[in-house]
Formats: structure tokens, C-alpha cells, sequence
């Protein structure tokens, strides 16, 4: 779905867009279903999959949140970066939600959440040191979904089985926004940055770097839900 969404940038093919959103949702709800069809085979109860927070539900909701904060910023007819960097930072929160609810430390929660208001208190004082005036929503959304996105990836090990293979899924996503961010500084500086210099490699590497990270990185988060639910069994 995410390739659907990045090819149907063009306009002849504005309705794959949509298409994209709700062929992804409707695919999420059918494997629920599925899901709670074999439980019940099981001898389990179909709510105990519907309303397990510990297993890969609130995972599957960030998805959702990607796929649409995805169509804002490069599949929608006019691009809209507030909108999606702002459904984006839903994303990171469903997957703080699902972080939590797997860390069975009180004392490990209770640093998650400490960890997060500084780090995006601190993430906010430097946007405001470094932008002063220019700092708009769109610099201040895109701060606390960062500093968000930084500290589920310091936390995602606590969150169990699958944790590994979700921490590598997000620093990747990261990466990706690293890369999202010196884009756009480059669009900002007219002049470029100065040849020969690291910034100038990254944007002018016949590479695309923001594909490069991100794909992987929406492959690992819903596979570490996979990993999750084989150990559980075991």
C-alpha cells in the first residue's frame, strides 16, 4: 500500500490514493477478524484479541496513522506536511501506547514517561533557540513528534518480545526523517550546501535515502508484532 501511495503521485492516478487508504484498512480489519476467528478456534475468546493491548492491536492502529499521515505528505493532490506530521505524532503515541502497555516494570513506565516530557521539553527550548520567531506549528509539531519518535525507539526494548525488531524498525524511521529534515534545509538555502561536504553527499546521492530507511522501518514495526505473538505461543 505504501508503494501504491508513493506511484500515484500522478494525477491520472489520483483515485489509487484513496484506494491505497482504504485497501490497507479494510485488509487491517480482515486480518483481525481472522485473527479473532482462530482464537475462538482455540478455545479463546474473541474479545481477548480484540481488546489485548499488550499484543499487536495499538501497533496496528500506528500503521493506519502512517499509512494516512503518508497520503498528507506525498499522496494527496495538495501536499499538506502540517497534517502529516501531525497524524504522524499519533503514530509514535499509539506506539508509546503499545510500549507501555508491555512494560511490566512500574519503575520502567514511569521513566518512559519522565524521559519523554524532558526530551521534548528540551527538544522545544533548542527549536525555539535555533528558530526564534520562525518557529511556527509546523517546526513545533514536528519537534515533539521527534523528540516522541526518539524516545519510543530508547524504550522499545521494554516492550518485550518483538522489542529488538521494533527499536531497529524505529531508528531506521529516524534515519528517515534525518534525511526528510536536510531535504529541507536544502530547499531553504537556495545556494545549496557547500560541495564536497557531508550534506551535499546526502543530497545529491543517486540514492534515495528517505525511501531507503523508511521502507525497511514500516516492514520491522508490524514484524515485531509477528516475532510478539510466535514467542507468546511458544
Amino acid at each position: 500500500m505504501f508503494y501504491i501511495i508513493h506511484i500515484s503521485r500522478v494525477d491520472t492516478f489520483f483515485d489509487a490514493r484513496y484506494l491505497s487508504i482504504i485497501g490497507a484498512a479494510a485488509f487491517a480489519l480482515v486480518t483481525l477478524v481472522f485473527e479473532m476467528i482462530c482464537a475462538k478456534a482455540d478455545g479463546l475468546c474473541a474479545s481477548d484479541i480484540l481488546f489485548d493491548l499488550r499484543g499487536g492491536n495499538l501497533i496496528r492502529i500506528a500503521m493506519l496513522f502512517t499509512l494516512v499521515a503518508d497520503y498528507y505528505m506525498v499522496g494527496a493532490a495538495e501536499v499538506d506536511n502540517l497534517k502529516g506530521v501531525t497524524v504522524f505524532l499519533g503514530t509514535q503515541l499509539f506506539i508509546m501506547l503499545h510500549i507501555l502497555a508491555n512494560d511490566r516494570s512500574a519503575g520502567g513506565r514511569a521513566a518512559n514517561i519522565i524521559c519523554r516530557i524532558l526530551i521534548s521539553a528540551l527538544a522545544v527550548a533548542i527549536g525555539y533557540a535555533v528558530f526564534g520567531d520562525g518557529m511556527d506549528r509546523m517546526a513545533l509539531t514536528s519537534v515533539i513528534y521527534y523528540a516522541n519518535l526518539c524516545t519510543n525507539a530508547l524504550f522499545a526494548h521494554r516492550s518485550g518480545r518483538g522489542g529488538g525488531m521494533l527499536t531497529l524498525g524505529l531508528i531506521l524511521f529516524a534515519l528517515c526523517d534525518i534525511n526528510v529534515g536536510i531535504t529541507g534545509l536544502k530547499d531553504i538555502y537556495s545556494d545549496g550546501f557547500k560541495e564536497g561536504s557531508l550534506l551535499y553527499w546526502i543530497t545529491n546521492t543517486d540514492i534515495d535515502l528517505i525511501w531507503l530507511f523508511y521502507i525497511p522501518s514500516q516492514t520491522l514495526i508490524p514484524l515485531s508484532i509477528l516475532l510478539f505473538n510466535k514467542r507468546a505461543e511458544k
